[in-house]
């Protein structure tokens, strides 16, 4: 079989993926399409002026793009939390070998599993030629990297049982590659980067035209052992496995094509028949009539024309039709709806109901920040292996998409809780950190610490001795004197 067959659960969300990339790519690229996505009118070929006309004057608005821009920047209104051991430290500002940041690649992520609902990070090491001596290796310096593979690249793959367990032992990616040899052309071609588990060793190997151009190549951890498993890492929307997720933006993306045609079509309608139409009526012969009017009939009132006995003007423009208006607002609606969704947790709740709930209830943009969490942090783990990293790492994307409102009723009530000696200080400032008031990250170490700071900054006030009035002073005196 060729290195090009394509998984069916891939074949199957194909043409969904591409038409959400489309959508999220705007105007242009939907325009690029042509009849993909707005069929030409009956007895019309797509190289027809009518149709030509007919989707330029269509008008595509990119509710799909600006719900994923949108959904991303709440993911994103805060930066992650990131730890990493000094030996992937590299990876903060260059994860991916090619200058890209760890933060701009979780964004890209979150970004392709948001639209698609599936992305894939594989952890690769460059293949090192054996018996470099040690400064031709630390001249080298290769390093662990982290790379991305979209739904549409990652195009087929094995799952097997192995111990009880689902273990991925298949996985052909499809990348491209420059086949002009000029250094000012540029020529795509496609290329197979085939991995697998064979007998418990991960390999990897390069495939063109059907053919392997590199020898199956068996990559190591910094101790020499190989790995047992492929590093490639599936995000989805729902699961981090294999089975393909149902896209998010799927259905919004549907309803903005079908808003599209509706704009082809009420823009075509108001083209043909939102002109005014001219009718002339006369008892003239075309002859006289031609001759009475040289130059033809002008609409407007800047000209005058002579018509005859019984002659008249007659015109005809279409009435307001807002059934397309109609059917484009709908959609419009409907598309806020579905994207209203993917954050919303619920409707409005009793605060008793909210934490009854609270337990169950998630919305679908907290689990793909989560599912990108924990693929970014485990691929992170995998670069530690073939680096020599032996620490634990910590990366966690934000999962609080709106500001907290405080509730001033119960900040009160703890703080009276709190003179009463019912809670403790690490409770209030628990509560404050959970009403928004203190920022996530800040230890009770910490601002102990800077409230003692503060307060050493304060100069103690000096003691002022009251004034004493006239009997005072005397009665002072003489209580002096009396001592003496």
């Amino acid at each position: 079989m060729s290195v090009d067959l394509q998984n069916p659960e891939y074949r199957t969300y194909l043409k969904e993926w591409q038409m959400i990339e489309d959508c999220c790519e705007g105007q242009r690229a939907i325009k690029q399409a042509n009849t993909k996505y707005l069929p030409p009118m009956e007895g019309v070929s797509q190289v027809d002026t009518r149709y030509i006309n007919y989707l330029e004057r269509a008008v595509f608005v990119n509710f799909t793009g600006k719900t994923k821009e949108g959904l991303a920047g709440a993911i994103f209104r805060n930066e992650p939390e990131c730890i990493l051991p000094s030996e992937v430290e590299y990876l903060k500002d260059n994860s991916d070998g090619a200058g890209e940041s760890l933060t701009s690649l979780a964004k890209d992520v979150a970004g392709e599993v948001i639209g698609k609902g599936r992305h894939c990070l594989l952890v690769d090491y460059p293949e090192v030629e054996s018996g470099l001596s040690l400064e031709e290796f630390d001249r080298l310096s290769p390093k662990a990297t982290i790379n991305r593979y979209t739904a549409e690249n990652f195009i087929n793959w094995r799952v097997e049982v192995i111990n009880g367990q689902k273990i991925l032992t298949l996985a052909v990616l499809c990348e491209e590659y420059d086949a002009d040899e000029d250094e000012f052309g540029y020529e795509p071609q496609k290329q197979y980067r085939v991995l697998r588990l064979r007998k418990g060793v991960y390999t990897q190997q390069v495939y063109r035209d059907d053919e392997n151009i590199t020898k199956e190549y068996t990559p190591t951890k910094a101790d020499g052992t190989t790995f047992d498993f492929i590093p490639l890492f599936i995000i989805g929307s729902e699961n981090n496995d294999t089975t393909v997720d149902v896209p998010p933006l799927g259905d919004i993306a549907y309803i903005n094509i079908a808003h599209f045609r509706n704009s082809a079509d009420l823009e075509e309608n108001c083209f043909v028949h939102g002109q005014l139409t001219l009718g002339v009526s006369s008892t003239m012969s075309l002859s006289q009539f031609q001759e009475a009017n040289p130059n033809g009939i002008t609409v407007g009132s800047m000209a005058g024309h002579f018509l005859g006995d019984s002659g008249g003007f007659s015109v005809v423009q279409a009435s307001e039709n807002q059934l397309a208006d109609k059917l484009m607002a709908r959609k419009e609606e409907q598309m806020r709806k579905l994207g209203a969704r993917m954050i919303e947790i619920g409707a409005a709740k009793t605060a008793t109901q909210s934490l009854i709930e609270q337990a169950g209830e998630t919305s679908i943009l907290t689990t793909i920040a989560d599912n990108v969490s924990e693929g970014i942090k485990t691929c992170i783990e995998w670069c530690g292996m073939f680096m020599g990293a032996d620490e634990e790492s910590t990366f966690i994307l934000n999962t609080k998409f709106f500001d907290d409102v405080a509730d001033p009723q119960m900040l009160m009530a703890a703080m009276q809780l709190n003179e009463g000696n019912l809670i403790a200080k690490s409770d209030m400032q628990e509560l404050a950190r959970q009403q928004g008031i203190v920022k996530d990250g800040r230890s009770n170490e910490d601002i102990d610490a800077e409230l003692a700071a503060e307060m050493a900054k304060i100069p103690e006030e000096p003691e002022i001795e009251p004034e004493l009035d006239e009997e005072d002073q005397e009665s002072l005196t003489s209580q002096d004197e009396s001592d003496i």
